[in-house]
């Protein structure tokens, strides 16, 4: 038989500016509005709740969803401030330190 050589080719996929930047804000922003969620609804009764000035007429489950994604858009506009900010800083540390 004759031997075939095979040539190494890369397959993984880089991920894009866009998909880096929406994984690096959904991911730690979806732990948070986990946390958040978990911290609020221990403290409060979904039944209780009043929204301007009315009760809140949702199913518990309801409210919990609405209420996560709730804290996963506040987290997120957190996170993606937080990577903007980032972005914008001088590259080089010696000049944030004031070397020259």
């Amino acid at each position: 038989m004759a031997e075939v050589d095979f040539e190494a080719v890369e397959t993984r996929r880089v991920p894009g500016r866009f998909g880096r930047l929406f994984a690096l804000v959904s991911w730690p922003s979806f732990l948070v509005a986990a946390v958040a969620e978990t911290a609020f609804f221990s403290l409060i009764n979904p039944q209780e709740l009043y929204l301007l000035g009315e009760p809140v007429h949702f199913s518990p489950l309801a409210t919990y969803t609405i209420g996560f994604f709730g804290f996963w858009c506040v987290a997120g506009a957190s996170s993606l401030i937080s990577s903007w900010m980032a972005e914008k800083m001088p590259a080089c540390a010696d000049r944030c330190v004031g070397r020259k």
